[in-house]
């Protein structure tokens, strides 16, 4: 596995864009927004109503639903746009008997959601836009147990063939919906993820965990979510607050909230400018020089000046804290890292920063108490 691998992503958000996702994350860059795949549902939609005869006024599309979803006959104008690229159901004469790992890709849909595998570099990848973690490994020997469950589940699968456009990576400003991770980023989610009993490829569209929750409530019955489901509950809600027992009489119920992390450096007596020194030298050697390769963290100061640093793919909570502590050793601060697209307030220092879903490219405010 090349480590330097670029992999381009699109995580779906509360949009029923996973069309759009879909596309961009098979071609792997930025090349279709929903008005364009709409423009094309329109020119379909009109070339139907030319030979069918019918009135606008009657003709409801079946080329893109109220929500947003896209028919596979968009989805096909337009990777034809793009060039020598055509889309085959895995099921096809052409496809019978074929081995399947050695097509570049395809795109799988179900009645209400998109999502894409690629090869890229080699490797096979989930790009399923509602990915918990970004892109998702299959190995060459599950590729096809893999394909046969997403069959299963509901989906058609169809083959992409052709000669794909090369990746379109630069100037990509990134956002919580577009990501370029590299390889080895994927790959050390992905280690940690197959320890894992519970571990298994996502298959699934953005609404069916509400809508079963939405079932078993109109039932009476009580939700129970997945250890993988609660533990991303976990990590992207906000802590909530802790109330103190509340008043019988009349009068006020206060409310109380952590707000300090417990980082040791904080501790530090300060009239002990000794041992201050000591742990800002020891700082310096560790911050002295960026690597090449990790997860880059974007720092908004307390200031309004923004600082950036590249950790270690195993960094910490900790580390983020020991950033700050340094830079800011000229006007000393007990401060709170929050990191607003995923709602964390970073409290628990010992926390892996793979582990709760801070990754590369990810904005931290600092906030001073």
């Amino acid at each position: 596995m090349n480590f330097k691998q670029l992999i381009y992503w699109e995580k779906q958000g509360y949009d029923q864009l996973c069309g759009v996702h879909c596309i961009n994350s098979l071609l792997q860059g930025p090349y279709f927004n929903e008005v364009d795949l709409a423009t094309i549902a329109q020119e379909l939609d009109r070339q139907e109503i030319e030979l069918l005869g019918k009135t606008g006024r009657r003709f409801k599309s079946q080329n893109v639903a109220e929500d947003g979803n896209f028919s596979i006959q968009v989805l096909a104008e337009a990777l034809k746009k793009l060039g020598d690229l055509s889309i085959e159901s895995i099921d096809s004469k052409l496809n019978q008997n074929q081995d399947l790992s050695q097509e570049s890709g395809f795109i799988c849909n179900s009645s209400a959601h998109w999502f894409a595998i690629r090869k890229i570099d080699n490797v096979w990848y989930n790009l399923n836009s509602t990915n918990k973690r970004g892109p998702e490994i299959i190995s060459d020997f599950y590729l096809s147990a893999f394909l046969l469950s997403v069959k299963e589940n509901g989906y058609q699968i169809f083959v992409v063939k052709g000669v794909y456009p090369p990746p379109q990576l630069d100037n990509i400003n990134q956002n919580d919906r577009q990501k370029v991770l590299t390889a080895q980023f994927v790959k050390q989610v992905h280690d940690r993820r197959v320890k894992r009993k519970n571990y298994k490829l996502n298959i699934g569209g953005s609404d069916e965990v509400e809508m079963e929750k939405a079932l078993k409530a109109s039932k009476g019955e009580k939700y129970e979510s997945t250890d993988e489901e609660f533990e991303e509950e976990e990590v992207q809600q906000p802590q909530k607050k802790q109330s103190t027992p509340k008043f019988q009489g009349q009068g006020i119920q206060f409310g109380f909230q952590q707000s300090i992390a417990n980082y040791q450096n904080f501790n530090i007596d300060q009239d002990d400018a000794e041992y201050r020194s000591i742990i800002l030298m020891t700082l310096e050697q560790k911050f002295s020089f960026q690597l090449e390769e990790g997860i880059v963290i974007l720092f908004q100061m307390p200031d309004g000046k923004n600082k950036q640093y590249t950790f270690s793919y195993d960094a910490a909570v900790e580390d983020l804290y020991d950033f700050v502590f340094y830079e800011s050793r000229q006007s000393p601060m007990k401060f709170t890292l929050v990191c607003p697209i995923q709602k964390l307030q970073l409290l628990d220092v010992s926390q892996l920063l793979l582990d709760i879903g801070v990754d590369t490219m990810t904005q931290i405010i600092v906030k001073k108490e």
